[in-house]
Order: C-alpha cells, then structure tokens, then sequence
C-alpha cells in the first residue's frame, strides 16, 4: 500500500491544510484588492473554466503514465510555486491571469488525492476511503483556525507563504508514498480512446453528470460566496474561519462511519440523503439573520457534502472501467466543480445585483430540488432493467 502505513493520512492531512490556506481566501482577497461583485464573479468563473479544462486533462494524462503520484507532485509544485505571487498581484488584469493559471495545476489536486487513496487502499479490508479522507478534514481545521489569526495579525499574504510551506511538506510525504501495485490495476495498459468512448457512453455516468451540474450550478455559488453572506449579516473574517473549522470537523463522523454508511446504504441513497441535506442547507441560508445562524448550519457540511463526496468516489468507481478511474473522476469533478462554477457563479452574480445575496440562496435550493428529482427519475430505467431480468 505504501512504504509507511501512515502515508495516506499524513497526505491527507496536509494536502487539505494546504489547500486551506487558498480555498477559503479567493473571495476574501479579490475583495481585499477592491474587487466588486461583477469582478469576483468574473475571476470565479474563469477559475471555473480553467477548471472544466485542468481536471479531466490532468487525469488524462494520470492514466496515460499510470502515475497518480508523479502528475500529484508536479501539478502542487507549480501551483506553490505561482501561488507566492499572489502578495505583488494588485490589479484586475493581474488577478484574472494568476488566478486561472494557479487553478489549473491547483483543481486537479483534490480529485487526483481521492483516486490515489481510494486505489492504494481497495485491497486492504480493514481500511477504507472514507476513514483515510477524515485526516484531511482534520488538516483543514487544525490549519484553518491559526492561520486565521495570522491573517488578522500580519495581513493576507500569509495565506500564499504558508500555502508553499505547506505543499512542501505534502510533496515530501508523496515521495514517501509508493505507487499503486502492478497487480492493484489493469495488467495490460488501456488503449484510452476506446475506454473513453465506453465511459462516455454508458447512460449511467452521463445523466450523472448532468445531473450533478444542475445541482452544482446553486452548490457551487453557495461555496464561494459563504464569505460575503456571513459578511452581510454582520459577521466579520473570523467567525467566517471558524466557521470554516467547523464545517470541516462535522466532515469528521461521516468520513469515520464511511464503511459501514456504504455497505447498508449503498451510494445512490447517500447521494439522494445528500442532495437532500443540500436543500435544507440552502433554504436555511436564505432565512439567516445573524452570524451565529451561518456558523450553525455550516455544521451540516458533514451530511451534505461529505457524505456527497464519499458516495460519489465509490459511485463513479463502480461507473468506471479499469484503466480510467481517474479520468472518469476528474471528468466528473471538471462538470461539478469546473462548469456548474463558471455558469453558477456567472448566474449568481446576476441574480446578487438585482435580488441580494440571501433570496440568491432560496432559488438554490429550488434548483438542488430539480437535480434531485432528476436523479431519482434516471435510475427508473435501470430498475426497470433489474425487474425484467428477474421476471421468469
């Protein structure tokens, strides 16, 4: 599995403290730099965009060397690299161009993490994705919290340095870490093309993904402008990073009982549950009054989007044939996380300038409704199948 049986959790751990050095801090940067809504919004969707491109090109490329670990590296030492330029970046023309450039080494990260735990560990019973997944949770909140109090300190360029700091270590972790066995994948390398067109064509994984970008188009927005509604209702930089800290340890539980939540539930119910929770959470954002309010129904992260991620990776494995693993999930995340951005935020601005931010929130969880109704509506056909088959 790897050279040190504690390598997946360290990487973990410090692969999410790094990145919570940058996730939590675009909107709040781009606004330190005198950004308005309109030029947020325009830097979030090229982000996106960049994204939809980065993602299932780096996965690509992952399958094609039948690396996860090398393409890992490579793309978190440039993004360490750009990312400590962001301190001298001032000006719009300078942040649309850093920005994009940093999220094409930076967005595949996460979904390439995912792919290399979940196959380093798949033929080790008494370990699972899930259970390994919770360090980076607890990463992300153990850095989160001091690091807020840095930033208050000395300013928001401790993000960007303590960001490569913290790469390095995540990179000096990877080395340590050996690749997937020979005898864990495909024995014979994939001719990609054809794997491609057979994962393109397979009903299941398409109708997902267009089902996860209608849902994303209101979850996404959600995400990145968190920062500005808990501004809006009177709360200030620091409850937004302990609410951050927060969210991330209610990540915790159901990354623990991850396992067991799998083999009674199945993923299809845990994304149905999920998707569900997503709504609560929206509706509620939509009515908060106070900054506590935010805090509080950020504790419901864990239910939706940690139980959405876990059903996700194990959703798409099953989707996926040998050989693309990786590229079936970048190609997932580039649509969810990549395209449903770039038009969710774009649509969310609109909506923010004629409506304010909080009705924004309720028309969100209309859309997550539609998405989740779609969803149960696309696994009719596959029933059908089942019940046909049993028939004598």
């Amino acid at each position: 599995m790897a050279r040190r049986s504690g390598g997946y959790p360290l990487l973990q751990f410090f692969t999410w403290a790094t990145m919570g050095c940058f996730n939590p801090y675009v909107a709040i940067i781009l606004t330190d730099r005198g950004l308005d809504n309109t030029r947020i919004g325009l830097v979030l969707t090229l982000n996106a965009v960049v994204s939809i491109l980065a993602q299932p090109a780096w996965g690509l490329v992952s399958d094609k060397i039948r690396s996860v670990r090398k393409v890992f590296i490579f793309c978190l030492a440039v993004a360490g690299l750009l990312i400590l330029l962001l301190p001298w970046a001032r000006s719009l023309s300078q942040l649309v161009v850093l920005y994009p450039l940093i999220l094409f080494f930076l967005s595949p990260l996460a979904p390439l993490l995912d792919v290399w735990t979940y196959q380093g560990v798949s033929n080790h019973p008494h370990s699972s994705y899930g259970q390994l997944r919770l360090f980076g949770s607890l990463g992300f909140a153990v850095f989160v919290i001091p690091l807020g109090r840095l930033v208050s300190m000395w300013g928001l360029n401790v993000t960007s340095y303590g960001f490569a700091l913290l790469a390095v270590v995540s990179m000096v972790i990877s080395l340590d870490l050996a690749p997937v066995r020979a005898n864990e994948q495909t024995v014979m390398r994939p001719r990609l093309l054809p794997q491609l067109r057979l994962l393109l064509g397979q009903y299941r994984y398409v109708s997902f993904l267009v089902i996860l970008f209608l849902a994303f188009l209101a979850i996404q927005p959600m995400f990145g402008f968190h920062a500005r509604l808990m501004l809006s209702v009177g709360g200030t930089q620091e409850q937004f990073v302990w609410t951050m800290a927060l969210a991330a340890l209610s990540e915790i539980p159901v990354f623990l009982w991850s396992k067991k939540l799998l083999a009674r539930f199945r993923p299809v119910r845990l994304l149905v549950f999920s998707l569900f929770v997503f709504i609560l959470r929206l509706t509620a954002y939509a009515l908060v009054r106070e900054a506590w309010q935010v805090t509080a129904i950020g504790l419901t992260h864990g239910v939706s989007f940690a139980l959405f991620l876990i059903a996700l990776v194990h959703y798409i494995d099953e989707l996926a044939p040998e050989g693309l693993k990786s590229s079936a999930l970048t190609i997932d995340s580039a649509g969810y996380v990549g395209l449903s951005g770039m038009a969710g935020n774009a649509l969310a601005v609109c909506l923010m300038d004629r409506l304010e931010i909080q009705p924004v929130y309720g028309i969100g969880a209309l859309v997550v409704l539609a998405a989740l109704a779609l969803f149960l509506l696309s696994l009719l056909p596959g029933r059908q199948k089942k019940h046909r088959q049993a028939d004598p």
